[in-house]
């Protein structure tokens, strides 16, 4: 009876007792869910927040007399990571929100390690580095320290990006760093200018200039020449400075009816500052290069004079010959060295050292000649040989008498008709030559060519006579050889080059870009190469169409701000507006499986799988949208309704658990 009596009593009291245990999960489940729901709502302005759902699963007993195998209630939060939150305007140049799938890569540290977080909150602000410096040049030239300020998130964690190229401006989302953005964390940087554009329209009347390098040394010393045009551009030199150069424009060949299509032609330099001390005179060398003509340089009283040999190619020649010559005397080069030029009879002359000066003219003679020939006759001498000179149509012929003792003999004949022949003896006179047989032929008359011939009409028994003619001067008149000294000069002028214009006035489509390598007074440099494609010649107005390059010089940074592919713009002291950062997004398979971290960041996890590191304007998926942050994906509306249901389940579970108080308490109260 008693064992009876005990089962009894467990069978009626055990299953009371665990009945405690469903609304107890019920209210224990109820007020996590709540819990929940007051954290999202407490973050419903939270930058880059995302909200948590709470959901609930259902444990079933399977045996209701097994104390172990209870049932119930167990609940389960869901991240809503991947949903998008609330964009909302906020005016700052460092807010930037990303519309759509990725996430900004954050560093804790400023050596980046594999411990990298990743955020939605794009709400950036500039923050210093412990113990990060920086020595830089000040705008005064003096060195000073400064604190390097980099890209930081509300926790101070370092925003990662990409860094532009510095030749090429490019970005790679393969490697990433911290982003210095203080105002000299570009201070240094530049990049020195290599291609340009030019469009500028040239008078087509302009007349020709024959000498374009005199043309020019000559207006840099102050001389006025209308049929020189010259625009300034600007450049950025190899010590990422700004500087000037004046491109010098002379028309070098009229319009050509050959039917080549090539309207004129003209010539190009570009001059350059350079430095004034020590002294440095500049003489240019002009004209054809004609035999006889003579060149002189005369530096503090000692003259250096060239006479042209005839066997030059051309003025490089000539001014090579005044180089060496220049050089090879004691007295000057006690004083100065002599360099060739950059065009082809220019000369410079540089003083030795600073404060040495030095006086330098120059001239030049130019020579009228008359033709020269010279006949050469030879053979046996036999009576009634004959030897005959005809020139411009008239001849005049010299027969052997058999005495002559000798061939020159003969030969005093023959200039002696030739000499008595008024007609000819008007253009020419002949003489005896250097050699035996040989007659000089002069023209009376500088620079009029005339044309003879010689013959040998008939011969006697021995057939071995002959006269030959040659030509050993031209005849010429002479040209206007120049030669022009510009001292203490402070320029430097390149070599000319050549543009073709078309019959249209429009460029030739053959035309290539000019190199210039141009030198500075400081010592920097810059190669550009020039476009002519939008060069003009009409009319007779000199007028701008466009100039560009390419360079960027050394600058302080005065501002940042984001655009909408995730570039950091920086604008610059120099007015210009440079891409120096851009920062990738990094996309997950499965972001909800993300760890989340205090300061609204993530972890990676196995969950969440590997991030995939991408720019915007190339993935497709996202963009980003400056001067604005993204709030959290929390709906109020949504999470007050949730608040409600969950509110009337808790209170539910709560009078279950009630009841099941009363009815255990009466069953207590029980007699036997």
């Amino acid at each position: 009876m008693t064992t009876i009596g005990k089962r009894a009593n467990k069978e009626l009291t055990m299953p009371g007792y665990n009945a405690f245990q469903v609304p107890t999960l019920g209210m224990r489940s109820q007020a996590h869910a709540l819990n929940t729901i007051g954290i999202n709502v407490a973050n419903v302005n939270s930058g880059g927040f995302k909200r948590t759902d709470t959901q609930f699963e259902t444990l079933i007993s399977k045996t209701l007399q097994n104390e172990s195998d209870l049932g119930g209630i167990a609940t389960k939060d869901y991240q809503r990571i991947d949903e998008q939150g609330a964009l909302t305007p906020s005016g700052r140049n460092l807010d930037v929100a990303i519309n759509g799938n990725g996430f900004f890569y954050l560093s804790p540290t400023l050596e980046v390690s594999t411990n990298v977080y990743f955020t939605r909150d794009g709400s950036f602000q500039m923050g210093t580095a412990d113990g990060q410096t920086s020595s830089v040049t000040a705008d005064d030239g003096s060195t000073i320290t400064v604190a390097n300020g980099y890209l930081v998130d509300k926790n101070g964690y370092y925003v990662l990006g990409a860094i532009a190229d510095p030749e090429t401006g490019a970005f790679s989302a393969s490697t990433l760093s911290p982003l210095r953005i203080d105002e000299w964390a570009f201070k240094d940087r530049f990049t020195s200018t290599s291609t340009a554009n030019l469009g500028l329209n040239l008078p087509s009347n302009n007349t020709i200039v024959t000498d374009h390098a005199t043309a020019v040394l000559k207006s840099n010393d102050g001389f006025t020449n209308t049929n020189l045009e010259t625009y300034i551009i600007e450049v950025v030199d190899s010590n990422g400075a700004k500087q000037s150069a004046q491109m010098n424009f002379t028309k070098k060949q009229v319009d050509r009816t050959d039917g080549s299509g090539v309207s004129a032609v003209w010539e190009v330099s570009a001059t350059s500052s350079r430095a004034s001390s020590p002294q440095i005179d500049t003489v240019m060398l002009g004209g054809d290069v004609e035999p006889d003509d003579t060149y002189s340089v005369t530096i503090d009283g000692t003259t250096i004079t060239y006479t042209v040999l005839g066997t030059e190619s051309g003025l490089s020649d000539v001014r090579n010959a005044m180089v060496t010559a220049i050089n090879a005397n004691a007295t000057i080069a006690a004083k100065l060295t002599a360099s060739a030029g950059s065009n082809a009879g220019e000369i410079t002359l540089t003083a030795g050292a600073a404060g040495t000066e030095f006086t330098t003219t120059g001239s030049s003679t130019n020579v009228d000649r008359a033709q020269v020939d010279e006949i050469t006759i030879a053979g046996t001498i036999e009576a009634g040989d004959e030897y005959s000179f005809t020139l411009n149509g008239t001849t005049v012929t010299y027969t052997a008498t058999g005495a002559e003792a000798d061939i020159d003999a003969i030969r005093s004949g023959f200039i002696s008709a030739i000499n008595a022949n008024a007609t000819i003896n008007a253009l020419v006179s002949a003489s005896v030559g250097a050699e035996s047989g040989k007659i000089t032929v002069t023209g009376q008359t500088t620079g009029t060519p005339y044309t003879a011939t010689v013959a040998t009409p008939t011969t006697g028994a021995t057939v071995d006579n002959s006269a030959a003619i040659a030509t050993s001067i031209t005849a010429l008149t002479g040209k206007s050889n120049t030669t022009s000294v510009a001292s203490k000069t402070e320029t430097h002028t390149t070599a000319a080059q050549t543009i073709t214009f078309n019959a249209d006035g429009d460029v030739s489509t053959t035309q290539t870009a000019s190199t210039f390598s141009l030198t500075f007074a400081d010592g920097a440099t810059a190669t550009v190469a020039i476009d002519w494609a939008q060069m003009k010649q009409f009319g007779a107005d000199f007028l701008k169409f466009n100039y560009d390059h390419n360079g960027l010089i050394k600058a302080s940074m005065t501002s940042t701000r984001f655009d909408n592919a995730g570039q950091i713009l920086g604008t610059f002291q120099d007015g210009t507006q440079r891409a120096v950062y851009k920062l990738p997004l990094a996309q997950f398979h499965n972001p909800n499986g993300f760890e989340m971290m205090n300061g609204m960041v993530f972890r990676e996890t196995q969950n969440s799988g590997s991030p995939s590191s991408v720019f915007v304007d190339a993935s497709g998926q996202a963009d980003f949208v400056p001067f604005a942050m993204e709030l959290s994906n929390v709906d109020i509306t949504k999470e007050f309704s949730r608040l409600i249901m969950t509110q009337n389940a808790y209170n539910s579970s709560a009078t279950v658990f009630k009841t099941i108080d009363e009815m255990v308490t009466v069953a207590r109260d029980l007699k036997a």
